[in-house]
């Protein structure tokens, strides 16, 4: 019975560390490419186990984008919460592109109209923020465009 008892527990841990793991892959976005989104604001849902956030882009289309949990978001700065941003709110997306070219990915930023950057980022894109200030100013629309016209 002890064995059998350890045996179960084995295979329960490793049922649990498979199930954790594969919650917290990012295979699915596509984080070699950074890229940029203006659209208004439909819903951010502020929500575990992750926030999303839906926009409207200028041709309709609704892009939806995975950021990281409300308790890992709360304590950065600037502030937010499931009140920061608003439907109709017009911003710009950095983002790391779903694999499968659907319309969505992982959040990088989020700029709002008064300039304000917020990271409510997971893992699933690592954007800098140093160079994306940089890039934005300059008009770079994605992260090759930016490094493309660094080599000429």
């Amino acid at each position: 019975m002890k064995t059998l008892s350890m045996l179960l527990c084995a295979g329960l841990t490793v049922c649990m560390a498979t199930a954790v793991r594969a919650h917290h892959s990012f295979s699915m976005f596509d984080s070699t490419k950074e890229e940029v989104l203006v659209g208004d604001i439909v819903r951010w849902a502020f929500n575990s186990p992750h926030t999303i956030m839906y926009i409207r882009d200028g041709k309709g289309t609704v892009w939806g984008f995975e950021g990281a949990a409300p308790p890992a978001v709360v304590g950065r700065a600037p502030k937010i919460d499931g009140f920061t941003f608003k439907p109709g709110d017009r911003v710009t997306m950095i983002h790391c592109p779903l694999r499968d070219g659907r319309s969505g990915g992982a959040i990088g930023f989020v700029v709002t109209k008064d300039g304000t950057w917020y990271n409510p980022a997971d893992g699933g894109c690592r954007a800098s923020e140093m160079n994306w200030r940089k890039w934005l100013e300059a008009g770079y629309t994605s992260r090759a465009q930016a490094e493309s016209a660094v080599k000429k």
